[in-house]
């Protein structure tokens, strides 16, 4: 898990709703000598307006989004597995190419631990691409996943300054990956507009600072605690250290 601390501490700092609602422009997993922007005051004032309270469209969960955890392999489980990950973030698409497949075929196929996802994005676009994946539906949730993760380039910006043009590139691209999944422009407006999905993510943003010390992705937690690094080696430890005797 790569990160820089003066970055990652400033962010730390910031509720997950205002980085949200801003857009703050963030290096994923935290890039080299790069430090977190102070927020644009533009940048504030142009920000998408809450949605009217008495709008049901904004306001009530979307039929068939799911906002519960997103996980694979058996409730019954004896080790619970945890990732926190950004959809920006290289290192958690190298995770994702490297790693999880052979926790799959070690750990989850086996019925030894219930992996769970959870979105810890670090940047809006990553915000918008865990919308995208949450739009799909619980049966494409971990297609789209991996789709994204393994086609990063070809949706991701160029790195710069998050601009109100940038972001609506980014959704723009991530609506024809969307089109392959059922989600039409119009049903993945309505979830980039949708409150209780966008306060789930920012909650469960929360959660993971508070409650695992997440400050950098991808984030491993095995049984409850942080592992050290997201390498496979390491997490194969903890998941065979918490195995029951």
């Amino acid at each position: 898990m790569t990160q820089h601390p003066n970055l990652m501490s400033k962010v730390s700092r910031l509720p997950a709703a205002l980085l949200l609602a801003l857009g703050l422009s963030l290096a994923a997993c935290g890039d080299g000598g790069a430090k977190a922007p102070e927020p644009d005051k533009k940048a504030e004032t142009e920000a998408p307006a809450s949605p009217a309270p008495d709008d049901p469209a904004n306001t009530s969960p979307i039929p068939g989004v799911p906002l519960d955890d997103m996980a694979e392999g058996s409730v019954d489980a004896p080790v619970t597995v945890i990732e926190f990950a950004s959809l920006t973030c290289p290192h958690c698409a190298h995770f994702q190419k490297e790693t999880f497949p052979l926790l799959k075929r070690d750990f989850i196929d086996t019925g030894k631990i219930r992996f769970i996802f959870r979105e810890f994005p670090l940047d809006s676009y990553a915000v918008d691409a865990a919308i995208l994946a949450r739009c799909s539906g619980t049966e494409n949730y971990f297609k789209v996943l991996g789709k994204l993760f393994a086609e990063q380039p070809q949706w991701m910006p160029a790195p710069g300054p998050i601009s109100e043009v940038s972001r609506k590139a980014t959704q723009d691209r991530l609506a024809n990956y969307g089109e392959d999944f059922g989600v039409d422009e119009k049903k993945y407006q309505a979830c980039l507009n949708n409150k209780p999905l966008k306060d789930h993510l920012a909650n469960r943003m929360d959660e993971a600072r508070s409650r695992y010390q997440v400050n950098g992705t991808p984030a491993i937690v095995v049984n409850g605690k942080l592992t050290s690094s997201p390498s496979y080696a390491e997490v194969a430890k903890a998941i065979n250290e918490a195995m029951p005797k």
